[in-house]
């Protein structure tokens, strides 16, 4: 790996809290075990079919009756722990209802076996139902075990023992080849998702930019064919990134801009680029957000996590094909140098921008990171991701982010990677109306848009840095990138939304 380090990185690197306990994982032939702890699926209304009915006929009828008894109907994610039945010291069983029809029913189906075996202390074999149309089951509940296991942790305790408690045992029709797929590839995502979950949780008074930066550069040291470049604010201020400069100057955390390349694909072409918004810390400003959940705000920077997560993944499972993530990094502060409403920021483009309100600072960033991307790496694709708007929320609720893109093709491409990784996307529109909107009349274009919807205004307002030559997707996930309540695969808190989606995607354009 190559690193450009063409800025200082700051000299106290303060690690993240070591990831809590996740369950060992193997992988074994696929066939009734003779006994210990195991994980079986159960149908609807109770069926009881393949390694389950076999086990079932080992304990002589006990788990059938068991779940006569309980009541236990085998609804999808339903779970029945069951000790000391026949041969088997323990017994978890994990409903899957109609049957397991995708990757995502599969992980869903992972994870829940491993929050239902969680301080089991013995191996757990684990019979994997077969989801129609997937390659590898096994690999990808593997998988889902390792993303429901996921705990951030509290910050400052003890790391827990390195060796797990519990190692699960997948049983595949061919385990060496379901080893493979799991070290090759499976394991790969997790450990993207878990690194942009790490940067989303980390408390912001440790998560400034220079330690953002520090953080991916120590991450992706090592690996092949990889190059990180770190610009500091000095350099972003030589290069006339006005928007992303401005955003942070009312901090003394200064910003950061970090480029990580990965080529794994043809020699020479064009990467696929992923834009994230690094806000590390967004109190709004001079415009200043309420103070009720302001605490939330330090996962404002959740689009770079994502962005970053997803190409370590890609670069750790050596996708074939080129892409780059590139991160503008700043906190969002109301000091006595910060940005006014009413203020003209000039862009790296040229382009000037009226400041409408400093809560409106992501859009910023990623006007100047978006056109330092497409001049120095002039990208096949171009996709910004952000926490960007409240509004995407009040449209999609947190079952989708919204899909802004003036490409038809693209915009099904996406869905299609959507529907494949399990991260829901919805495709909203920008009228020509909302460009109007945000034209303004002291600069070129305003950060705000009265009487127009307030997601398309953000989407609208990156577009302006859009060179015509360059396919184009915004993904607004503001109310996907935090769970309050979390479920099987995402916990509470943090989901490092974006890194699953990304690599989906990116498998569409690997070069076979």
């Amino acid at each position: 790996m190559k690193i450009w380090i063409t800025a200082a990185v700051s000299a106290m690197a303060l690690a993240m809290p070591a990831l809590a306990e996740v369950p060992g994982i193997d992988f074994a032939k696929a066939e009734r075990p003779a006994r210990g702890a195991v994980a079986l699926p159960v149908g609807k209304d109770g069926a009881l079919e393949g390694i389950s009915r076999d086990a079932d006929r080992a304990a002589k009828g006990a788990i059938a009756e068991a779940i006569k008894t309980a009541g236990f109907k085998g609804a999808a994610g339903q779970t029945l722990t069951l000790y000391g039945v026949g041969p088997y010291g323990a017994v978890l069983l994990v409903g899957t209802g109609e049957g397991l029809k995708s990757a995502t029913d599969l992980q869903t189906y992972g994870a829940t076996v491993a929050k239902g075996t969680a301080g089991w202390t013995a191996t757990v074999n684990v019979a994997v139902p077969d989801a129609k149309d997937v390659a590898n089951d096994a690999a990808i509940a593997a998988q889902g075990a390792m993303l429901g296991a996921y705990d951030f942790g509290k910050w400052g305790k003890a790391a827990p023992a390195s060796e797990p408690k519990v190692t699960l045992t997948f049983l595949a029709p061919d385990a060496n080849a379901a080893r493979r797929a799991w070290e090759t590839d499976a394991r790969a995502v997790a450990e993207g998702v878990f690194f942009a979950r790490d940067l989303v949780s980390t408390p912001s008074n440790i998560k400034t930019p220079a330690w953002f930066a520090d953080q991916v550069v120590e991450k992706f040291q090592g690996l092949p064919n990889v190059t990180v470049t770190v610009l500091d604010e000095t350099q972003i201020e030589a290069l006339g990134m006005g928007a992303l400069y401005g955003t942070g100057q009312g901090s003394v955390r200064p910003p950061r801009l970090v480029a990580v390349e990965y080529k794994g694909g043809t020699a020479g072409e064009a990467p696929i680029a992923f834009v994230g918004k690094g806000i590390t810390f967004d109190t709004g400003g001079i415009s200043i957000k309420p103070s009720a959940n302001m605490w939330r705000m330090r996962m404002d920077m959740a689009g770079a996590a994502a962005s970053a997560g997803a190409v370590l993944t890609l670069a750790k499972r050596e996708a074939k094909v080129n892409v780059v993530a590139v991160l503008p990094l700043a906190e969002n502060m109301p000091d006595g140098n910060a940005i006014r409403p009413g203020d003209v920021l000039t862009s790296m483009s040229g382009k000037t921008i009226e400041i409408m309100s400093t809560d409106a600072e992501g859009r910023l960033v990623l006007a100047d990171g978006l056109w330092w991307t497409q001049e120095q790496y002039k990208p096949k694709l171009a996709v910004t991701i952000a926490t960007l708007t409240g509004a995407v929320g009040g449209a999609l609720g947190s079952d989708y982010a919204g899909l802004f893109t003036n490409d038809d093709a693209l915009a099904q491409r996406f869905l299609a990677a959507a529907d494949a990784s399990g991260e829901g996307l919805w495709r909203l529109p920008v009228h020509p109306n909302t460009f109007k909107a945000i034209r303004s009349d002291v600069a070129d274009v305003k950060n705000g848009g009265e009487g127009a919807p307030g997601a398309s205004v953000g989407a609208a307002f990156i577009m302006e840095w859009v060179k015509e030559e360059t396919p184009f997707v915004h993904l607004d996930i503001a109310s996907m990138a935090w769970q309050n309540s979390g479920n099987a695969v995402d916990p509470k808190g943090a989901v490092g939304y974006g890194v699953r989606l990304f690599d989906e995607l990116s498998r569409t354009y690997e070069t076979k």
